[in-house]
């Protein structure tokens, strides 16, 4: 740490193949001021200490070889508090497979200065067996209940970003009454989509049977993502729309 914050060159207490640059970006937000390690704690596999630097708390989180040589590191800043915000708040995402719903959620919680749970498909709060995922009208309470059970997470409080995944506005809707829903969606041309699903390995001819995705749907926001624009940027846009 203390190299990082004199600018010197950190290399030698590297192992082969470690990315510097990358592990001086892990260690630069507790390298400005004073530093002093609150705890540290080690077994054979890996190395846990808490530090302060002025006023921020961090855990970084690293291994070394038999050569004392640091093979990776993760600094993890301790946030500021979030007490919650009532009612909840819910984001959808709506689009065609392949229209960026992943990237842009993915980015959301990246720009994010509050705690925000992404669920990239409502199933992803369980797993269940892949056939009722598929066929949905085999288990239609199944998926009632996923919806609802987000509608809980953020009902108590929190902030959510989900994809609507193939759930009607109608059905959104009805899971989320009273919470907060901010509904976004996401639009790109046919030939893009296709392209995306071959270059990806979708499932194939999922871009086709996803084009009446937006049939029904009213939005706060919708978003053009065939020139495939920069993810961060759409973020900050869509988190515009959450009210502070």
């Amino acid at each position: 740490m203390e190299r990082v914050g004199d600018n010197r060159l950190i290399s030698d207490l590297l192992a082969p193949n470690v990315d510097a640059d990358q592990i001086e970006v892990e260690l630069r937000p507790v390298c400005t001021g004073h530093v002093s390690i609150d705890s540290i704690a080690g077994n054979e596999s890996r190395i846990d200490a808490v530090v302060t630097c002025d006023l921020r708390v961090a855990r970084i989180v690293f291994a070394r070889n038999e050569d004392g040589l640091v093979t990776w590191l993760h600094t993890y800043m301790k946030p500021a508090p979030f007490p919650g915000i009532a009612g909840g708040l819910v984001i959808v995402v709506n689009g065609p497979s392949g229209a960026g719903k992943s990237t842009l959620m993915r980015s959301l919680q990246s720009v994010a200065c509050f705690p925000l749970v992404v669920l990239d498909e409502p199933e992803h709060i369980g797993v269940v067996q892949r056939g009722y995922l598929i066929w949905r009208e085999s288990a239609p309470a199944l998926h009632r209940g996923y919806l609802a059970a987000i509608a809980a997470l953020a009902g108590a409080g929190n902030h959510v970003a989900v994809s609507a995944a193939g759930h009607t506005y109608d059905e959104i809707v009805k899971a989320f009454s009273g919470v907060q829903v901010i509904s976004v969606g996401l639009r790109c041309d046919f030939d893009v989509l296709v392209d995306r699903e071959q270059r990806t390995g979708r499932w194939a001819g999922i871009a086709a049977e996803s084009l009446g995705v937006h049939d029904g749907w009213a939005y706060d926001l919708e978003i053009d993502t065939t020139n495939g624009p920069d993810a961060l940027e759409l973020a900050r846009r869509v988190l515009v729309l959450v009210a502070p």
